[in-house]
């Protein structure tokens, strides 16, 4: 095997690895969208006080992981994503298991839940420096779009495997099965995964107080890179909604759609479809033609669209059709937003750079199912949210659309490792 095709396997093989490290962060982090019945029932919660309670649990997780992701993750561009991930993989996976013994306390539940947000910060900054180094600009755009389908598959996978689990044992049990399988993940990162193809990342050799003086630097570099504060706010306001809709969405169907338990199972998880779906679109889309922000705005304004579509209908296939648009449309702003910070700024700060907008626009992704939760307690229906989400997602498009002005023509066709 020549060193082009040794080189094109183990990129592979660092595709796979961040596909299956984002799959199972995602459906650890997901997983108490499905619980939260069962555990309302377990803590006797009122409906307000599911909404109210249940928001908090899930927007906590948000103001851990941007904490992390602004001043965790340039420590990645010191140590490289192989160190990184495996000590997110780890600690996240004692704090899950921690979540299924101790749990059913709901203040340790609550701090858990932002310690679980702290260990898993630096995961989306070292899957963007990993697909900055192994691949070239011209299919950037498709690999981040690769492990951010995981997402999809997590929401997915979440009802079909997790709720008949919690059924035939209890949600407890499900966060200690969860943390066996992100102990077992380790072993691939450990064995397989490189920082980039020419071996680790240089700077790893350093102290650790020369690296924090170097990441202190790297952090306010970030701060000067062309765009980043667009794609901070266009981040924000979509992430409210992403955060709100997903983590929601089966006490959205159960409560104001009529779903039964046992239909929650096909009802929650189909959606997701639209997710892959717009994901191969999208990235095709974007990298065809290099046009990311008008791509992204577009979809983001078909978004909103959808959503005024759920607002009108009632019927249980209908919702499930056109809350699958919805994702459909949602899906490519993720990798997208990687995908244009990785055209603007330095590899040395890739991992600071996307800390830094994905931990503030998910901070404040914190207030979506909090926000969304408390309307939906006042109000006494999960459709009063609905316009809000609206809002949100047009004003997004309309500030992501101004990122084209730091874009700029692709090149010819590349081969892998340019």
């Amino acid at each position: 095997m020549g060193p082009s095709a040794e080189r094109k396997r183990k990129a592979a093989i660092v595709a796979i690895i961040l596909f299956l490290s984002v799959l199972i962060g995602y459906l650890i982090r997901v997983c108490l969208s499905v619980a939260i019945p069962f555990i309302a029932d377990d803590f006797n919660w009122t409906a307000a006080q599911t909404g109210s309670l249940g928001g908090v649990l899930m927007g906590v997780f948000l103001v851990g992981y941007g904490l992390s992701n602004i001043f965790i993750s340039p420590l990645v561009d010191c140590y490289g994503p192989r160190k990184g991930l495996l000590l997110a993989v780890s600690t996240w996976s004692v704090v899950t298991a921690l979540t299924g013994l101790v749990g059913m306390y709901y203040s340790v539940f609550v701090l858990l839940r932002v310690s679980l947000g702290l260990t898993q910060g630096v995961l989306f900054p070292s899957a963007s420096r990993a697909t900055q180094a192994w691949y070239p600009p011209r299919m950037r755009s498709r690999m981040n779009s690769l492990y951010h389908s995981s997402t999809g598959m997590a929401n997915l996978l979440s009802p079909l495997l997790l709720l008949p689990l919690i059924m035939v044992t209890s949600w407890n049990f499900m966060f200690i099965v969860l943390a066996v399988a992100g102990f077992l993940l380790l072993i691939p990162i450990w064995k397989y995964l490189q920082d980039t193809p020419e071996g680790p990342i240089e700077c790893g050799e350093k102290g650790l107080r020369a690296n924090l003086s170097l990441t202190r630097r790297n952090l306010r570099d970030s701060l000067k890179v062309k765009g980043i504060t667009t794609l901070v706010v266009a981040q924000a306001l979509e992430t409210q909604v992403w955060w709100g809709l997903s983590l929601w969405l089966p006490t959205f169907l159960l409560l104001a759609r009529g779903f039964t338990e046992n239909e929650l199972i096909w009802a929650a998880s189909l959606p997701y479809l639209g997710n892959f779906a717009g994901l191969a679109v999208g990235s095709y889309l974007s990298d065809r033609t290099g046009r990311r922000a008008a791509v992204t705005a577009s979809f983001l304004a078909l978004a909103a669209v959808a959503i005024l579509v759920v607002t009108q209908i009632q019927g249980k296939v209908e919702v499930v059709f056109a809350l699958a648009m919805v994702f459909f449309f949602l899906s490519v702003m993720g990798p997208n937003v990687f995908t244009m910070l990785q055209g603007t700024c330095r590899s040395r700060l890739t991992c600071s750079a996307t800390g830094l907008v994905n931990g503030i626009a998910n901070g404040v992704g914190a207030l979506g199912p909090i926000l969304f939760g408390t309307i939906a307690s006042a109000t006494g229906s999960f459709d009063s949210a609905l316009p809000l989400m609206i809002v949100l997602l047009v004003a997004s498009a309309v500030v992501v659309y101004h990122f084209r002005v730091y874009e700029t023509p692709l090149q010819g066709p590349g081969m892998l490792g340019q």
